[in-house]
């Protein structure tokens, strides 16, 4: 038995697949396991679009000018590149606790992990503050619109203590306390709705937005007014615009799935946000009469033309993305909590889990007090500014630690990010002092100094407790083995055998060099098994017949021609019904672009689709391999009823040869985030590799086929795993069974077959089995 690991160029820029042999596999999470890979996007996405866009955007206007669209592409690419490190790190590390564990499990001293992890937990605590005051501001400017009354609703970036802006800013605090309270599943539900919603509403803004834009102010002479610097100035201040992103590793233990929905939500929630923010920014700035005198209300401001309608979406996406982004941050920075109490980080109360809801509740409550406290002391502007150079400083660590965990190429992109990210605090920094930003200062000694001491003195307080060992992290790769479904492998009886029954074998004919495989492959069989071969060519010369003929006659086989005018598909039918044949040959080329697989139905699918009979699509080696032989033939199998049509197609090409070998291939989808070192010794991998040895003998010996070799093949995706398989034996051919995919995303991706074809140097035989066989294997 023979198992292959392949792990494809792109995803090992993306994951680390390093062997989790320091990794014990006792582990067992407290935590309910409810969110899935829309929960995950739903989370980071309402985590981003928060505060930020709704506040921060009059601020970052009147500064960078029209070139602010491309401030939130800026930050959107560090966050981006950041990802990256992020998602080799969760590989190794899949926890709740996310940096903190990634520090702790990467430097022996815990005084870093533990003091990072507090600066962590104080930073989320301060973005919620942020998305609450955004809340804050919004309703008021609402209510004050609504109202006329002004002088009650006063609106501003610092409002006074008791105002009812900062008692709403609180009371937001309070109830997103009171829903991560009730249930992981109840807060990920309420999220998927919120952020649905407030995305639809920035959506509906930048698009009605672009009717009114002002496209002169996005000239070459135009955007940048204040100087270029300033765009990249821009990016630094409003960076934790996208902080929220990595929160999906917090909620790692709690995820179905977390080897597939970490990476995939991490990148898609931040493709999602920048492209949101640059859209909702263009079409702002480029609305606005003058977009250096936006307010922190900027969106509502440029709506009001618009109608009452206009300004009540406003306000309500602006209550869901302030709601939304409360809730997620408020989701992740609780769970931090609660691993760094698990790993002697913080109090043992913190990581106390609620019987009935599966929650950290004191977790929860504890980061929900702290923002709350920072609704009435602090400012927005001060806020956003120390949040940013908190998660730029994060995000730089988190770099800086997957720069001391690998080698080699892997380094390459941490190392470019967290170099763009040092840069970036230095400007945060100038920007503070220069803007004379005294509270931001002060937040952020404070947080530090706070963080210092913490970790310090934790380690004083747990010198008794040398001999504590912190849970173990749990191997990734368990949880999604069991959720993955291993097949086990049953013959299907009662198939007739093809070739036994084959008189008469339709080979459709157009004079192009595509289709000398199929036309040799058809005379190859009917010579070993007396086969007639009809020739069919609608609406060319007779000249297309020449090659054909040669090859047929070469080899002593029965043969006609047919030729007749009309729609080809019509005339092909036609002609099948008249002879009915018990075969259909094809010859196959590229289809050319998405545009052709949307709009038009290949005479392949089309024939399949009508006819009962099994059709043989040939699609030819790249460099013209013919079938005189065929050493070496791969055959994929997949465990259900075309298997059985395959093993025998595989015994008739088989036979052509003189010393020919054969390949059974299954392939076992790994999850991205699962290391594939070890996968092959895990008890349900071996399980299926024990089925699939039987499976394999049982068809070969049903099929006279002997000496097939079965073999396992791992990766993290099928095609390359194929791909580089073959560039290690060097097949001759690769027989698969049709798949049969339907579907508008499937219209827009290129066919399996053809993803093959054009990766490989051996011809490619699919199998299409006719509507009966279609019919028993569904």
């Amino acid at each position: 038995m023979f198992v292959e690991t392949y792990i494809p160029p792109f995803f090992r820029n993306i994951c680390d697949f390093m062997s989790l042999d320091h990794v014990t596999s006792e582990y067992e999470s407290e935590l309910a396991k409810e969110l899935g890979l829309v929960n995950s996007i739903s989370v980071a996405v309402g985590a981003m679009i928060g505060g930020g866009i709704f506040t921060v955007l009059g601020f970052l206007a009147g500064f960078a000018g029209p070139g602010a669209v491309f401030s939130f592409g800026i930050g959107g690419a560090i966050a981006f590149f950041t990802t990256f490190s992020y998602v080799r790190l969760a590989a190794r590390y899949p926890s709740s606790g996310g940096e903190f564990i990634f520090l702790r499990k990467t430097f022996p001293n815990p005084l870093i992990g533990n003091g990072v992890g507090v600066l962590l937990w104080l930073g989320y605590s301060v973005t919620i503050a942020l998305y609450a005051f955004t809340f804050g501001i919004y309703t008021t400017e609402a209510l004050a619109g609504w109202t006329g009354n002004h002088d009650l609703f006063e609106v501003s970036g610092q409002p006074e203590l008791l105002s009812i802006q900062r008692l709403l800013s609180a009371v937001v605090v309070f109830v997103f306390m009171y829903i991560n309270l009730r249930g992981v599943e109840e807060t990920g539900l309420i999220q998927n709705i919120i952020v649905a919603f407030k995305v639809g509403v920035l959506l509906f803004f930048a698009i009605v937005g672009l009717f009114f834009v002002d496209y002169d102010r996005f000239t070459a002479e135009n955007i940048a007014p204040n100087g270029v610097a300033n765009i990249f100035i821009g990016a630094a201040v409003i960076f934790v615009a996208y902080e929220g992103f990595q929160v999906i590793v917090n909620t790692a233990e709690e995820m179905k799935n977390p080897g597939r929905d970490i990476p995939l939500g991490m990148l898609i929630s931040i493709i999602v946000v920048s492209l949101t923010y640059m859209g909702v920014a263009f079409a702002a700035i480029g609305m606005a009469d003058d977009p250096s005198n936006l307010s922190e209300a900027a969106l509502i401001e440029l709506v009001t033309p618009w109608g009452w309608f206009a300004v009540l979406l406003i306000t309500l996406g602006a209550v869901a993305s302030t709601s939304s982004a409360i809730n997620a941050t408020l989701l992740g920075s609780s769970r931090l909590a609660y691993t760094m109490a698990q790993w002697k980080g913080f109090p043992d109360s913190l990581a106390k889990i609620s019987e009935k809801n599966k929650v950290p509740w004191i977790s929860i409550i504890t980061t929900a007090a702290i923002s709350w406290l920072f609704t009435f002391i602090g400012d927005i502007q001060s806020i956003a500014n120390a949040g940013s150079i908190i998660f730029l400083a994060i995000f730089g660590i988190v770099n800086y630690t997957a720069i001391s965990e690998f080698e080699g190429r892997k380094k390459l992109m941490p190392i470019l990010t967290a170099i763009a990210i040092v840069l970036y605090i230095g400007i945060d920094i100038w920007f503070i002092i220069d803007q004379k930003k005294g509270l931001a200062l002060v937040i952020l000694v404070i947080f530090l100094f706070g963080s210092l001491f913490w970790a310090v003195f934790n380690g004083y307080r747990l010198r008794e407790e040398a001999d504590f060992q912190p849970p173990a992290i749990p191997p990734p790769m368990e949880d999604a083995i069991k959720r993955h479904e291993v097949p086990t492998f049953n013959l299907h009886e009662g198939i007739v055998v093809d070739y036994e029954n084959l008189e008469r074998i339709m080979v459709t004919v157009s004079g192009k060099k595509h289709e000398s495989q199929a036309i040799q492959l058809a005379s190859a069989m009917a010579e070993k098994y007396d086969i007639h071969v009809d020739m069919v060519n609608v609406g060319g010369d007779p000249a297309v017949f020449d090659e054909a003929k040669t090859i047929l006659g070469n080899n002593f086989v029965k043969y006609s021609r047919i030729q007749e005018d009309g729609d080809p598909f019509d005339k092909l039918i036609e002609i099948y019904n008249r002879n009915n044949y018990q075969l259909i040959i094809m010859g196959s080329r590229r289809q050319n672009s998405v545009w052709d697989r949307l709009m038009n139905t290949s005479m392949t699918e089309k024939v399949v689709n009508t006819v009962p009979c099994p059709v043989i699509q040939v699609h030819p080696a790249r460099y013209g391999q013919g079938y005189g032989d065929i050493d070496d033939m791969f055959v994929l199998f997949s465990g259900d009823i075309r298997d059985s049509y395959l093993a025998r197609w595989a015994r008739i090409l088989d036979s052509f040869g003189t010393a020919s070998s054969v390949f059974a291939y299954h392939y076992i989808n790994v999850p991205l985030l699962v290391p594939l070192d070890g996968v092959s010794e895990h008890p349900a991998i071996l399980e299926s590799i024990d089925n699939f040895d039987e499976y394999v003998a049982d068809l070969a010996d049903k099929v006279e086929l002997p000496g097939v070799r079965p073999i396992v093949l791992f990766g993290h995706n099928f095609t390359s795993s194929i791909v580089s398989a073959t560039q290690g034996r060097e097949p001759d051919a690769i027989l698969i069974g049709h798949t049969y995919d339907e579907g508008f995303r499937n219209r827009l991706r290129t066919p399996l077959a053809y993803r093959i074809m054009n990766k490989v140097d051996c011809v490619l035989i699919v199998y299409h089995m006719g509507r009966e066989a279609q019919r028993l294997s569904k």
